[in-house]
């Protein structure tokens, strides 16, 4: 019979961080010092990321200080479930969100000169779940970049990719250029019986090359 106290708790998370972290709050002598912990980690994140390191991830391009103040402010924490017009909301006391996203969907419309448009954001694994499934069949083979090459983890067999049931191929890449092996990539895509689809990388220090892009 197993003995469950020998057993080490279910953790995905760094062991070694966590245990920091349970150090800071331990010597902690009240909730307010805990609460100072925290308040210091993100001063040390916004000195060394937010000024000292060169931002390659397109999502956390630098704000304005007009777009910093919006998402300070009362309307950034309130929830507006449904479409724009009171009839259509989930929640009450909406009619403000209502003027400031009908005031974003027109301009957005103006901007890319459409007849619709959505101001709702959608998240990369949103967006590629839904390719997935609108352009592939379960089975289908992809292409994508490896994670250490700046690859995306929708493309992999834990993210929409995977749950897709799509096989999955890694893009080659040489480890010391970090750029696409061409030759081997080319190999590759001709040994492929079924349609190679994607070629998407999250982090990247220069364009994909001309010839890789044309065998996709």
């Amino acid at each position: 019979m197993l003995n469950t106290a020998d057993r080490k708790p279910f953790e995905v998370h760094d062991h070694d961080i966590l245990k920091n972290a349970r150090n800071i709050l331990d010597q902690a002598d009240s909730a307010r010092e805990m609460a100072d912990a925290v308040l210091k980690a993100v001063q040390r994140n916004e000195e060394w990321r937010g000024k000292r390191c060169i931002n390659l991830l397109a999502p956390e391009a630098p704000t304005s200080p007009t777009v910093r103040r919006l998402l300070a402010s009362e309307i950034g924490i309130r929830a507006a479930e449904g479409h724009i017009g009171r009839v259509n909301r989930w929640f009450a006391g909406t009619q403000y969100i209502d003027e400031v996203e009908s005031l974003c969907v027109e301009l957005l419309k103006r901007a890319f000169r459409c007849q619709y448009a959505d101001h709702r954001l959608m998240g990369s694994m949103l967006g590629n779940m839904t390719v997935f499934h609108a352009m592939t069949r379960p089975g289908d083979t992809i292409m994508a970049a490896p994670q250490p090459f700046g690859g995306h983890s929708s493309n992999r067999l834990d993210g929409p990719a995977g749950t897709r049931g799509l096989k999955i191929v890694d893009i080659p890449f040489d480890p010391r250029d970090l750029d696409v092996d061409l030759d081997a990539f080319a190999a590759i895509v001709r040994r492929q019986s079924d349609r190679p689809g994607v070629h998407r990388q999250n982090t990247v220090s220069r364009p994909t090359p001309r010839r890789c892009r044309s065998f996709l």
